[in-house]
C-alpha cells in the first residue's frame, strides 16, 4: 500500500506519547513492506532538526510545512467570540500546509491517508477533491474528554468558565467530524465505545499505541532505596496537575518513611514556573532528555499521576515494558487492559499511593512481581509488529 501519514507535529524524535504512537506505527508499516509519505507540520516548540530530518528520510519521503500554532491571546479572543471553531483546531489550520497537502495529493496516487489526530480533520475536503484515497482517522483520543475532565479540575473561576467553553465547542467539533472519515481507528476499546456512541457507523479498528518489546527481559532490584521517576511532555496541562499534586501530596509522606527516596522528572517543554517548583527537597528535574529510554533505564519506579486526558498513556506501557513497576491513577490506567496489584497499581489517593509506594520499597518480591508480570503484559498485548500486522489487514479488507 501507498500510505500518506499527516501529522500536526514531527512523529520523530518520538519523545511524548502521541510522537510515540505515530513514529511506531510508521516505522511498523515500512517494516512491513509498504512506501510511506509522511507530511508533517513543524511548530515552534516541535522542530526537526537536520540529524531528525536524515533520519525520518531513510524511511520515509518526507515533507514539512512551518506552521505558527502557538498560543496567541489576541487571537484567542477573537476566536472566543466571533467563532464557533474551538481555538484548538483553528491553531492547525493552514493555507500553506493545505497547499503542500493539495500538492502530495495530485502528484502521487495514495491508497490511505492517515489522519494523526482529530485536528487534522478540517483537510478531510481538500483530500476528497485531490485523491480517491481512504481516509483514516487515528483517534489519539476523546478529545473534549480531556477538556472536560480540565475544566473539573480547574480551581480558578475564569479559567474554568473558558475550559467548559472550549470543551463544549470541541464535543460539537468532535461530533461534526464523526463519519467524515471512511475509517476510524481509535487507541483503545473505551474510545470506540464512546465514537459510536457520538454516531459512528464507519468501519473501526482498535489500535493501541504499541512498542518494541523484548523476551525474556530480567527484572533487575534497585540496589538501596529505589528512585521514583516521573517521565512525560510537561508541556501538557494533565502531567503538570499530576505531577504537582505528588510533590505536594504524596512525596513528602513517602520521604518521611523512607529518608532519602528520590523523585526524578524529565519531560520537554516545561514551562519556567513548573520548573522552578520542581527543583527543591528531593525533587531531581532532569528536563528534556536525549534517550528516553535510558532515563527508564536509571530509574525504578514511574509514577504516573493523572487525573484528565484521555486516550492511553503510552509512556507507562513504555516504562513496562522494561519491567518498572508503575503507581497511577485510574484515568491514566484507563484504555491499557490491565489488572490491579496484577500488572500495575492503580490509587485513587494520596493514602493510596503512599501505601504502595512504601511496599515497593519494603518487599523486593513485590516490586519483582509487578514488573514482570507488567513486562509480559506488554509483550502480550502491545507488540509493535503484532499490533501493525493487524491493522494492515484491517486496512486491506477496506481498500475497495
Amino acid at each position: 500500500m501507498n500510505i500518506l501519514q499527516v501529522c500536526n507535529k514531527p512523529p520523530y524524535p518520538p519523545h511524548d506519547g502521541g510522537s510515540l504512537a505515530s513514529y511506531s506505527l510508521m516505522r511498523s508499516f515500512v517494516r512491513s513492506g509498504h512506501s510511506v509519505t509522511l507530511l508533517t507540520m513543524c511548530t515552534a516548540k516541535h522542530q526537526l532538526s537536520r540529524d531528525d530530518r536524515t533520519e525520518l528520510s531513510k524511511m520515509v519521503s518526507l515533507f514539512t510545512v512551518d506552521v505558527d500554532t502557538s498560543v496567541n491571546v489576541f487571537r484567542l479572543l477573537v476566536n472566543l467570540f466571533f467563532s464557533r471553531m474551538p481555538y484548538n483546531a483553528e491553531r492547525f489550520v493552514s493555507p500553506g500546509f493545505n497547499a503542500e497537502l493539495s500538492r502530495l495529493l495530485i502528484a502521487k496516487q495514495f491508497d490511505m491517508v492517515q489522519l494523526e489526530g482529530l485536528y487534522l480533520m478540517p483537510y478531510a475536503a481538500t483530500i476528497r477533491q485531490h485523491s480517491k484515497a481512504r481516509i483514516v482517522l487515528r483517534a489519539h483520543n476523546v478529545e473534549h474528554e480531556i477538556w472536560d475532565r480540565i475544566a473539573a479540575n480547574e480551581s480558578g473561576i475564569f479559567k474554568k468558565i473558558y475550559f467548559r467553553i472550549l470543551s463544549q465547542r470541541i464535543n460539537r467539533f468532535e461530533t461534526a467530524s464523526i463519519d467524515q472519515y471512511d475509517l476510524l481507528v481509535p487507541i483503545t476499546e473505551r474510545d470506540l465505545t464512546t465514537f459510536r456512541q457520538m454516531g459512528n457507523s464507519r468501519p473501526a479498528h482498535v489500535c493501541p499505541a504499541a512498542l518494541d518489546v523484548d523476551d525474556g527481559l530480567e527484572i533487575r532490584l534497585p540496589e538501596g532505596l529505589p528512585t521514583l521517576f516521573f517521565l512525560g511532555s510537561l508541556e501538557w496541562r494533565p502531567n503538570q496537575e499530576g505531577l504537582l499534586w505528588f510533590t505536594e501530596h504524596v512525596l513528602p509522606a513517602i520521604v518521611s518513611l523512607h529518608s532519602g527516596i528520590t523523585l526524578h522528572v524529565a519531560g520537554r517543554n516545561a514551562p519556567a514556573w513548573l520548573a522552578k517548583r520542581l527543583t527543591a527537597g528531593n525533587v531531581f528535574f532532569h528536563g528534556e532528555v536525549p534517550d528516553a529510554k535510558a532515563f527508564i533505564s536509571d530509574h525504578d519506579i514511574m509514577v504516573a499521576p493523572c487525573f484528565s486526558g484521555g486516550g492511553m498513556r503510552v509512556k507507562i506501557i513504555e516504562a513496562m515494558s522494561y519491567g518498572k513497576p508503575v503507581i497511577t491513577t485510574p484515568i491514566g490506567a484507563e484504555g491499557l487492559g490491565v489488572k490491579h496489584e496484577e500488572h500495575i497499581l492503580v490509587c485513587a489517593t494520596a493514602n493510596e499511593f503512599i501505601e504502595y509506594l512504601d511496599c515497593l520499597v519494603k518487599f523486593p518480591d513485590f516490586y519483582r512481581k509487578i514488573g514482570q508480570s507488567g513486562s509480559a503484559f506488554t509483550h502480550d498485548n502491545f507488540d509493535n509488529m503484532k499490533v501493525t500486522a493487524e491493522l494492515i489487514r484491517f486496512y486491506t479488507s477496506n481498500l475497495t
